[in-house]
Formats: C-alpha cells, sequence, structure tokens
C-alpha cells in the first residue's frame, strides 16, 4: 500500500512538473513569435521600392516622395505637389540640348566639360508618366535606401549653405523639371548609365557599375538581381 502511495506521488509530481514545462514552452514561443512578427513588420515597412526608367540611351532613377527624401534631398521642396522624382545624370551640353546630336554625343564621351542631375517631378504611376518605357521595380531595404539618397546628394555640387546650383529649366518645363550642376566627371566608361549603375551598388544590390556604358548594359544586368520585383 505504502509503495501504491508513493508512486501515486511520483505521477502526480511528474505530471505537475510536466504542466509546467508545457506552459512555460508555450509562454516562450508565444513570445518569440510575437517578435518575429514585429521583425518582419517593421522589416516589410522600412523598405522601398524604386523604380528604372529606360528611355532609350538614358536610364533614370525614381525614387517615391516622402518624409525620408525631404530629408535627405533638399531639392525636393522646389517640385511641390508630386509623387514622385525621377533622376538622371548626364554631360551637360548634350543633356540639355533640345535636339541632341551625333557629334554632341561624340564630345561628351570625349570632351565633355562638366556634367549634370536632371530632376523630373510627376505625379501620375510610373508606368503612366513613362507608358513608352521600359520599367523594372526593385526593392531596397532601409538601410540601402539611406546609402542611395546620400549617393545622389553627394553627386550635386552645392553651396556653402548646402544648396544644389541650379543650371536650367528641366526638360519637361520649369514648374517640374531643372538642372543642377554635379561634380561627377562624364566620359566614355563614365556614363548616365554608369552612374545610375553606382547608385543601385551604393543601395547594396549586387551590381558592378565596371562595363555598364549603355542602358541596354545596365538594364540586362538589373533583370538579374534578386531584387527585381517585375
Amino acid at each position: 500500500m505504502h509503495n501504491t502511495w508513493l508512486r501515486l506521488l511520483n505521477y502526480c509530481d511528474d505530471w505537475f512538473l510536466n504542466m509546467i514545462n508545457i506552459r512555460n514552452l508555450s509562454k516562450l514561443t508565444f513570445i518569440s513569435l510575437f517578435f518575429s512578427m514585429l521583425v518582419v513588420s517593421y522589416t516589410i515597412a522600412e523598405s522601398r521600392i524604386i523604380h528604372l526608367v529606360n528611355t532609350g540611351w538614358h536610364v533614370g532613377i525614381v525614387v517615391p516622395v516622402d518624409a525620408i527624401l525631404k530629408r535627405n534631398l533638399p531639392e525636393t521642396k522646389h517640385f511641390s505637389n508630386s509623387n514622385f522624382l525621377e533622376i538622371g545624370w548626364g554631360d551637360a551640353r548634350f543633356y540639355k540640348a533640345e535636339n541632341p546630336t551625333a557629334s554632341m554625343a561624340f564630345e561628351a564621351a570625349f570632351t565633355s566639360e562638366s556634367s549634370v542631375i536632371h530632376i523630373y517631378a510627376f505625379q501620375s504611376p510610373v508606368n503612366e508618366t513613362f507608358i513608352n518605357s521600359e520599367i523594372l521595380k526593385l526593392e531596397v531595404n532601409a538601410e540601402g535606401y539611406s546609402e542611395l539618397l546620400r549617393f545622389i546628394h553627394k553627386s550635386f555640387v552645392r553651396t556653402a549653405n548646402g544648396e544644389a546650383k541650379n543650371v536650367g529649366i528641366g526638360l519637361h518645363g520649369e514648374k517640374v523639371s531643372r538642372f543642377y550642376l554635379s561634380n561627377g566627371e562624364f566620359h566614355l566608361f563614365n556614363t548616365c548609365n554608369t552612374w545610375i549603375a553606382e547608385a543601385l551598388q551604393s543601395a547594396k544590390l549586387d551590381i558592378s557599375s565596371q562595363g555598364i556604358i549603355t542602358a541596354d548594359n545596365l538594364m540586362e544586368k538589373v533583370r538579374e538581381l534578386p531584387n527585381n520585383t517585375n
């Protein structure tokens, strides 16, 4: 009888300990799952979608106008009521020409005197604004996006108070587009498309700017990226 009571007590003790362990495990599992969901939600919330727009000879990068862009790119204030900015870089004379010629392209490749950044602000969705262009959509994480904006910011020639130097009305009219002086040197092996590749590199994307000269070179490389969400 005494042995029976001992076995019963041991059984109850084991059952009680198991229940405690199960409850603790359940709590730990729940807490772990909860924090995992928070991390995933934070990551999704912080990622950004950018677009590349291929207009034929030139590729531009499109970023959404939001609080982060306004903090990192002061030029955003020049374009009110816009939802996106398309940003490009290139030889000043060729880029600003209303009717660029082959001789101007040759001169840009070998005797460029200065470079500019072009900003075009627009409201409509990207695919509607650039209806005749190839468009690639890329997802960039928070750190990469910050580095991308830093790269663009540093590409402007700025005054002592941080203002970019406006050097003319843009390709789409004064209200929505402007040219700004840039500190980059344009030449045959450092074209507008090379600059875009360097911008993507700065955003931590797995792409090299080496050997990228034409729009086709660039778009071919970008299509292979895992960040391409098309």
